[in-house]
């Protein structure tokens, strides 16, 4: 069964908002004394895992649409600043900076795949 690229669209664009709001919210959330027992959502093969899924989902949604549907660089290029945030986060200089520019980083990729499910509806429309 093959999956239409909308839909992978609308995955990764799900995926990608709950990837920012997890790195938002979990420093939040574990502070509360009570909730310290889900320190383990601090976990970096989380962190991990949601990056190797922006990955694929990039070489399985944008390119393709890019290279056969729409031909617009725009989604590619956020996609691309959003991992230079991401990557940013990576660095480490202190646990704000992590946080900040990650959740910029997953909203950036976020809106990446929404502007390419968008060209893709647009040009499914357009097709005669």
């Amino acid at each position: 069964m093959k999956i239409k690229n909308n839909t992978i669209d609308l995955i990764a664009f799900s995926s990608s908002l709950i990837c920012a709001v997890h790195c938002a919210a979990i420093p939040v959330v574990l502070s509360f004394s009570s909730l310290s027992s889900l320190h383990f959502l601090e976990n970096p093969y989380i962190e991990w895992t949601f990056i190797s899924f922006g990955i694929v989902f990039i070489l399985t949604s944008l390119l393709p649409s890019y290279k056969k549907v729409h031909h617009q660089t725009k989604p590619l290029l956020y996609a691309a600043l959003g991992f230079a945030f991401i990557a940013l986060g990576r660095l480490n200089l202190t646990e704000l900076w992590e946080i900040i520019n990650t959740v910029i980083g997953a909203f950036i990729v976020a809106l990446a795949h929404y502007l390419n499910w968008k060209l893709v509806r647009a040009r499914g429309n357009h097709n005669h």
